[in-house]
């Protein structure tokens, strides 16, 4: 999942199972917690279909109403939680949670075949972009390591995806590392390497990076 306004620490995103049982009967990473915590989140439960390739779901206004902390099995209720954000003319909290779904890799190597990077791609940009509203009044993407874990994603390419996947949406990313130095590092350098060089996103080919 992906958090816009709203940047905590666990705001990393995996797969969406907004349809499947894992998010309420077993499991406590990602999204299951996110719907612990956020349980209007569950509602969608009911008529979110399976999505697809250039498809995702975005939950607007949903609130936080507890803490925890620990991951999987070290997770644990820390109490209630006060959620402070402003709401919208609707009443909403301003918050958007987003779910885009990763593929899953049977083998490390097969993620890097173009097509599944474009696959990635997209995802990833169908789910930051906003057609018709200017960059300046788009909030950071906050995201993490998504599609990796149990999903056999490389952290550093789906890192980079992300990256220019935000890149061409026109939006900030701030990348959350879940205490991972190396990772933190090596995203800082990527993004150095390719700021410094003035590369940007080929719309033409989502694979293809120029300078410029």
């Amino acid at each position: 999942m992906c958090y816009f306004e709203s940047i905590t620490e666990n705001s990393g995103f995996r797969q969406p199972v907004c349809g499947r049982r894992a998010v309420t009967s077993s499991g406590l990473v990602q999204e299951e917690i996110r719907f612990l915590i956020n349980p209007e989140l569950i509602v969608s439960r009911l008529f979110t279909e399976a999505l697809g390739p250039d498809e995702c779901l975005i939950i607007t206004g949903a609130e936080q109403y507890s803490n925890y902390t620990g991951y999987s099995q070290s997770y644990k209720w820390s109490g209630c939680h006060k959620d402070s954000l402003l709401r919208d003319n609707w009443q909403r909290r301003c918050t958007e949670i987003v779910a885009i779904d990763a593929l899953q890799f049977r083998s490390f190597l097969e993620q890097f075949q173009p097509a599944k990077v474009n696959r990635e791609l997209n995802k990833a940009y169908c789910g930051f972009a906003r057609p018709g509203v200017k960059s300046e009044c788009l909030s950071a993407v906050a995201t993490g390591n998504w599609g990796c874990g149990v999903f056999g994603g490389d952290t550093r390419l789906k890192a980079l995806l992300q990256m220019l996947a935000a890149a061409q949406a026109g939006r900030d990313v701030a990348y959350f590392t879940f205490g991972d130095a190396h990772l933190m590092t090596d995203v800082h350098n990527m993004h150095t390497f390719l700021t410094e060089r003035r590369s940007c996103v080929d719309i033409t080919s989502p694979l293809a990076a120029s300078e410029v």
